[in-house]
């Protein structure tokens, strides 16, 4: 477990690896150092070594797109079920050009994500692995503004914050900061609290599709010309559109 004190905003993947140049290595490196590759070894026997070695980064390559939430869009997301500030922003929208300040007592928010990968080899399917994201923020001293149903300002707080994040229940990485609001959450122009299309108009904000939950490794090995026995892999991925709603 680290601890540690960031002070620009980061996405999950960056945040629990800890790399935010190359989450993607990163993670495959804790793939491959908890075993979760070796899980299904059975399964890719056939492989050639190159294949095998593929497996884990494009495994981590597809699993990484489904990963990458922005942390402060997961705080606003969890803002956006809390009563004060939904009622500034039903009041805010009512009366036009108004703002209210809106203080919050200490909270906690928590997210859960549990994407899958599938893992096919020459078009059968061998493997599934399964990912599981968690995420806990403890909110304290929220001081922020709200306007024409908008988050536009926030004037003080901060945010412990713990995730975890584990395949085939195996763990991959746990860690903890301490983050202030500011900077974590970038409201550009505001970000709308009212996500509900009869509370307020969409938005691009609004109407945000969720987070994938899952995508294909797909790996081909194709038998050489004169030795009738298997060349280097050609991985490719390719992750489905993410599904829209919730």
């Amino acid at each position: 477990m680290t601890t540690a004190i960031f002070t620009q905003p980061f996405n999950t993947a960056a945040f629990l690896t800890g790399d935010s140049q190359d989450s993607v290595g990163a993670l495959a490196r804790a793939l491959d150092e908890n075993g979760v590759v070796g899980t299904f070894d059975q399964a890719l026997k056939h492989l050639s070594r190159a294949g095998y070695k593929a497996v884990g980064g494009q495994i981590a390559g597809v699993a990484h797109g489904m990963l990458d939430l922005d942390l402060g869009d997961l705080v606003v997301g969890g803002w956006c079920k809390f009563a004060d500030l939904v009622a500034a922003a039903k009041r805010t929208v009512a009366a036009a050009d108004s703002k209210e300040i809106v203080e919050v007592s200490t909270h906690t928010i928590t997210y859960a994500h549990h994407p899958h990968v599938d893992v096919f080899v020459n078009d059968a399917r061998v493997a599934t692995v399964q990912f599981d994201l968690a995420m806990k923020f403890v909110v304290k001293g929220l001081c922020g503004t709200v306007s024409n149903g908008h988050l536009v300002a926030l004037h003080s707080g901060s945010c412990d914050v713990v995730g975890t994040l584990a395949a085939e229940g195996r763990q991959l990485a746990k860690r903890e900061a301490h983050l202030e609001l500011p900077l974590l959450v970038r409201l550009g122009d505001g970000v709308p609290l009212l996500r509900s299309r009869s509370e307020h108009p969409p938005t691009e904000a609004a109407d945000q599709q969720a987070a994938p939950t899952d995508a294909v490794v797909t790996l081909k090995e194709e038998a050489a010309p004169n030795e009738g026995a298997p060349t280097e892999a050609e991985p490719r991925a390719a992750a489905p559109p993410p599904q829209s709603g919730g």
